[in-house]
């Protein structure tokens, strides 16, 4: 298990926000909260292009090895109009 130089596990981004977690597991309320954000924000997870929607208070599990991106719904790209750019 890889500590950042933080001395923490893991690293996550939420709307451009860096985060130091140092639990395995986190809900989406409490790393809305972590951000400071609305806890009642939609927020979906970034990976290779892809919005994935999470649910209100769904777990997530956070590898040690990777940093995960987020965003709330606030700013994000509607899907569509990302397409139509591409």
């Amino acid at each position: 298990m890889a500590y950042w130089d933080l001395g923490m596990k893991h690293i996550v981004d939420v709307d451009g926000q860096l985060l130091a977690i140092d639990a395995d597991v986190i809900d989406t309320t409490r790393l809305l909260e972590k951000a400071n954000r609305p806890t009642d924000s939609h927020l979906a997870m970034v990976r290779a292009g892809e919005r994935i929607l999470l649910q209100p208070r769904q777990l997530i599990r956070l590898p040690a090895d990777e940093v995960l991106f987020f965003e709330t719904h606030e700013n994000s790209v509607h899907y569509g109009e990302h397409r139509l750019a591409a």
